[in-house]
Parts: C-alpha cells; structure tokens; sequence
C-alpha cells in the first residue's frame, strides 16, 4: 500500500498558492514583478503560474494595465468551505449578541499552525471600531483568541510556537519562552485570553474557548476593540461577557453545558 504521508508536495502547485497568497489587504491590482518579488517565484514561472490561475478563474489579468487582482473561483472555494463548518453557522446569532452586549467587533477563530484565522465576524455597531475580516489570517501568540486556544491545546504546538521565534509586533507582544507560558498559564486560569495592544498599539481584544463534545478546544470567540474601550481597566468584565457567549457556543456544539 502506498505511503501518502511520504509523497513529495507538487513545487508547481506550492508556487501557485504562494502567487494568490501575495495578495493582501493592502493589495488592489498588482504587476507581475511586484508578485514574483513578494513570494521570490521567478518571474517567468509566475506568468505561467498566473496564466493558469487566470483561466481558472482565481485571477483576473487586465492585458492593458498589465496588473492582476483575485478572481471570483477563490469565493467559490471559500462558500464550499464555510459549508462543511457546521459550526459556522450555529455561531452567528451568539456572535451578533455578543457584540450587541459589548458594543464591539466579535469574532470567531480557529487555529492553523501557528496562526488563527478568523471564519465569521459579526460589526461592531459603533462607527469607530476594530477591523476584522472573514478569513483573515494573524499570528496566534499575539491574539486573544490565539491565546484561548494554545492554553487548551496540544503542548507540542506551542513547543512549535515558541521554536519558531514569535515575531514583536509591538513593544508589549510576548515573545520570551518563560513569559509567553506564564500568559497561557494565567489564560487557562482565567477562562479567557487577553491582547492589550500586543498585535497592534490601538487595539485591544479578549477571547474565550470552545470545546467539542469530546473535551478538545476547536476555537475560540472574542471581541476586539480600540485600546480606549478595551484596555487593562476594563479587559476582565470584557472577558467575562465572551467567556458567557463562549459557554452558550459549547453547550450549542455539545448539547451540554460548559
């Protein structure tokens, strides 16, 4: 029988993903160098790469400006993908009632690798609030919902983590070993995760985990906000109110109570 976990992964097909990859939020239409520069592709695979990428529908090249954009196939693959997360759904009404509660941005997240990436966000109502997107991709150990998960997952994924030298984004993210376990320690402690201005100076964010039926954490949900409602004065009564959602996400999952 043969061995899939030892086949070597296709270069070609890494390279293309790289290509839709350097698409960020900042991105409108970019060129063909600025996307072989941005994945170190080089150029002449890139168009190759492109060229199909653009035929399946996952680019759109404009010939006259020479640029590319993402395509409308990348929603499609994203809608099948929200289909088979039967929890997606289940969390929507406890997303919009937590941020009707806070008044804030809530979100919900699960872990890849060492990054959270965010499945469904319900706005804040305020005009000025925190930016989260669906499917946004961020560094876990800077994050609350990050944080809920790591503290009640598997240690070998922190040990991950914690080898891979997690990134300063500002000058209060946690990067030491000692003190990054000290935080997760002190988040499983409390029920719920907490980043004051470790991902970015103005934000401020707490989040809680879900659990499955079999006791494994699976996410988390949480709200982020301007540093000047979420802060070190108020972060914990914020964190008690996800914790509550949180609960009501657990026991929706599992048909029992947290």
């Amino acid at each position: 029988m043969r061995d899939d976990t030892k086949a070597k992964p296709s270069q070609g097909v890494l390279a293309g993903f790289a290509l839709l990859e350097a698409f960020d939020h900042g991105s409108g239409a970019i060129g063909l160098a600025e996307i072989a520069g941005r994945t170190g592709v080089p150029k002449a695979s890139a168009l190759r790469h492109l060229k199909a990428l653009s035929q399946l529908g996952y680019v759109i090249h404009d010939t006259e400006a020479r640029t590319y954009t993402l395509g409308p196939s990348l929603l499609t693959l994203a809608e099948r993908f929200l289909a088979q997360q039967p929890s997606v759904p289940a969390c929507r009404p406890i997303l919009a009632d937590l941020a009707r509660e806070t008044g804030e941005t809530a979100h919900y997240a699960v872990l890849q690798g060492s990054d959270v990436i965010y499945l469904d966000i319900a706005e804040s109502p305020r005009r000025i609030r925190a930016f989260v997107s669906r499917g946004d991709r961020q560094p876990a150990h800077c994050m609350a919902s990050g944080k809920a998960i790591l503290a009640h997952g598997d240690p070998l994924v922190v040990d991950a983590l914690i080898r891979s030298g997690p990134e300063r984004l500002t000058e209060r993210t946690i990067t030491s070993e000692p003190a990054f376990r000290a935080e997760l320690a002190a988040t499983r402690n409390r029920g719920y995760g907490i980043n004051l201005a470790e991902w970015m100076d103005d934000v401020g964010a707490a989040a809680a985990p879900i659990f499955s039926g079999s006791g494994q954490v699976v996410g988390a949900i949480g709200v982020a906000a301007p540093f000047s409602r979420v802060n070190a004065e108020n972060v914990d009564g914020v964190g008690r109110i996800v914790q509550r959602h949180a609960g009501r996400f657990t026991q929706m999952l599992t048909g029992r109570a947290a």
